[in-house]
């Protein structure tokens, strides 16, 4: 893929995490935590896909993509191994938001993942830099 490709993807990618992690703080002050927790994850994946198309790596599922971001960017150290448990919890939370009707997210589940989320994106402003070092 062309440079000039990657660079408009992964801008694209980063603007909807952006997005994504602003839907999710409206989603915690409307206490809607179970669309609060699958917008915080949706946000971190977006951040892991402009990674994947800056260093030309993909993912067929989700778990496939938690499992080669954790191979490509936390076993590496270029991540923080924090930055993967986080996800890896995004993950699990979002599951059960979407998919178990007899879990309820709570306040507690969501409270604590604005911060975390949003360092990542903030890291990911970097991802040319990134790829300029490596």
């Amino acid at each position: 893929m062309e440079d000039l490709n990657k660079k408009i993807l992964i801008k694209h990618q980063c603007d909807k995490a952006l997005s994504f992690i602003d839907q999710a703080k409206e989603m915690l002050v409307l206490k809607h935590y179970d669309l609060a927790a699958n917008r915080f994850y949706y946000a971190c994946f977006h951040v892991i896909q402009a990674l994947f198309i800056a260093d030309d790596l993909s993912a067929h599922t989700h778990s496939g993509m938690i499992s080669r971001f954790g191979q490509n960017y936390i076993k590496t150290g270029i991540l923080p191994i924090e930055s993967g448990r986080f996800v890896a919890r995004l993950f699990q939370l979002r599951q059960r938001a979407d998919y178990n009707f007899t879990y309820e997210i709570t306040e507690n589940d969501v409270a604590d993942l604005y911060d975390p989320a949003k360092s990542l994106i903030v890291w990911s402003d970097g991802i040319d830099k990134y790829k300029i070092i490596n």
